[in-house]
């Protein structure tokens, strides 16, 4: 298990979810969110619900099925699913409503029978099975096989709407608290076995900072300077395309021009030239910004700051919210995409820029009261 604090599976212990079901981040700290979802409805409703029963899920069209190490804790599971969910909550004992009518039942105990039997993770001793109406569109297209776990595991009947909603956001949790979730046989292919999805916890890596207030580009480049080194407007000189590169723009735009006209192709691109003055206009008006910088080969990176009211459901409960946010966004731009394995450099890479980012999201967080969110919209909590 990962000891970043980005990825270490008590960030959420820290708050003591036990007592705390949902919060509201005020200046004097974490307060009880007493009249919103997920009120505590006692500890019988995270009661372990027994042995996992492990021929429900032997069978092709089975329920998919989380699994956590046993430090993971059902009001750790719950803290998450509020972050994501609004109507997240406790429905009954063993019951943790998701979404509309997706649902967690659980926590059950697995010991080493029904590990070797569903051949689970190690380190698997705690399981959610997942109730969820199936959603379903035709099989995944060749060219997309590979852009990542979920959409792979499914090749075989893509799910869509809620059920990619909740499965997506079962992944996202189980990055953050190191678990897995298991996919029923025949989802990727015909007579293909169940599959084992275990995100890395260290492959979220860009981190957002929301807060009431706002600071100059100048005032952010000299803040930031001692953890993220020099940053600029220019990302740097673009490399000269290749012969082969210039080929295949030259037959791209030769096809579109046959497919379109020239009087469409000149139409569109006028409607683009207005849309871009007119949105360059607003983020003049709203100073909004960014900025390039790199901590060496691999580990280029960019730092955005604009201001909205549209924020991630974990800040609902903000005193702020309905107000403008200002959003300083860490990105990291040379971030691996896809299901293969990082090679050494792109592992120090990011080695580089998560410990940057971690350094930043600190000093932007106090300087400006703001609050750190990561990719997959979790409050992120430094003790």
């Amino acid at each position: 298990m990962s000891e970043s604090p980005l990825t270490d599976t008590s960030t959420f212990a820290r708050i003591e979810t036990g007592k705390i079901r949902a919060v509201r981040i005020t200046a004097e700290g974490l307060e009880p969110q007493k009249q919103a979802a997920a009120i505590n409805p006692g500890a019988s409703y995270m009661r372990s619900q027994g042995l996992l029963p492990a021929s429900e899920f032997t069978q092709a069209g089975c329920p998919q099925l989380v699994v956590f190490p046993a430090e993971v804790t059902p009001n750790e599971v719950e803290a998450l699913a509020v972050s994501l969910w609004e109507d997240a909550t406790w429905l009954a004992p063993g019951r943790l409503r998701l979404s509309g009518q997706a649902e967690l039942a659980g926590p059950f105990q697995v010991d080493q029978s029904v590990r070797e039997n569903l051949k689970l993770p190690a380190y698997s001793e705690v399981a959610f099975r997942l109730d969820c109406p199936r959603m379903r569109s035709g099989q995944l297209a060749e060219e997309l096989r590979g852009s990542d776990l979920l959409s792979d595991a499914f090749a075989a009947s893509e799910p869509i709407g809620v059920e990619f909603e909740v499965l997506s956001g079962l992944l996202a949790i189980c990055r953050r608290l190191g678990g897995s979730l298991r996919v029923g046989a025949a989802s990727s292919a015909k007579d293909a076995p169940a599959q084992i999805l275990s995100p890395d916890p260290d492959s979220a890596v860009n981190l957002a900072v929301y807060s009431p207030y706002w600071i100059e580009k100048t005032s952010i480049q000299e803040l930031l300077k001692p953890v993220l080194g020099e940053l600029s407007l220019d990302p740097g000189t673009p490399e000269r395309p290749s012969r082969s590169q210039r080929r295949l723009e030259r037959e791209a735009e030769s096809l579109v021009s046959a497919q379109l006209g020239k009087d469409k192709l000149d139409w569109i691109a006028a409607e683009a030239d207005a849309f871009d003055k007119e949105m360059g206009s607003q983020l003049t008006d709203s100073n909004a910004y960014a900025l390039h910088g790199s901590l060496g080969m691999g580990a280029d990176f960019f730092l955005g700051a604009e201001a909205s009211l549209q924020v991630p459901s974990v800040l609902r409960f903000h005193p702020h919210s309905g107000k403008p946010f200002a959003i300083y966004q860490l990105q990291w731009l040379e971030q691996p995409q896809g299901n293969r394995r990082l090679n050494r450099v792109e592992r120090v890479a990011r080695m580089k820029v998560t410990h940057a980012f971690e350094d930043a999201a600190r000093l932007l967080a106090e300087v400006a009261e703001g609050t750190v969110v990561d990719e997959d919209s979790f409050l992120v909590i430094w003790s």
